[in-house]
């Protein structure tokens, strides 16, 4: 594999990784919106990325592509889930 690819990878992988705990401790709606928001900039800033990397074998662009993909979907699936958290009522408001 690409060793520049791998460190770009590792570029994004690291910060992401990091907001999904940041997501678990946070302890306001707002913040944990604020959360989700960067996780998502980043991993789409990741795909965008290597979407456009020029001299990538298929493999690695496949690769890359997929994990940058992966984590993408988690964090567009953890927007929605806060945002539906900020406009529905739930079990702790009143």
């Amino acid at each position: 594999m690409n060793e520049t690819l791998i460190a770009a990878c590792q570029m994004f992988l690291v910060p992401a990784t990091l907001l999904f705990a940041a997501q678990g401790v946070a302890n306001t709606r707002g913040l944990k919106f604020l959360v989700c928001l960067m996780g998502v900039a980043t991993t789409g800033l990741w795909l965008y990325r290597v979407w456009f990397w020029t001299g990538l074998s298929v493999m690695d662009r496949r690769v890359a592509l997929g994990l940058a993909g992966l984590y993408a979907l988690a964090w567009v699936f953890t927007l929605l889930v806060q945002v539906k958290n900020l406009v529905a009522p739930g079990y702790d408001r009143r």
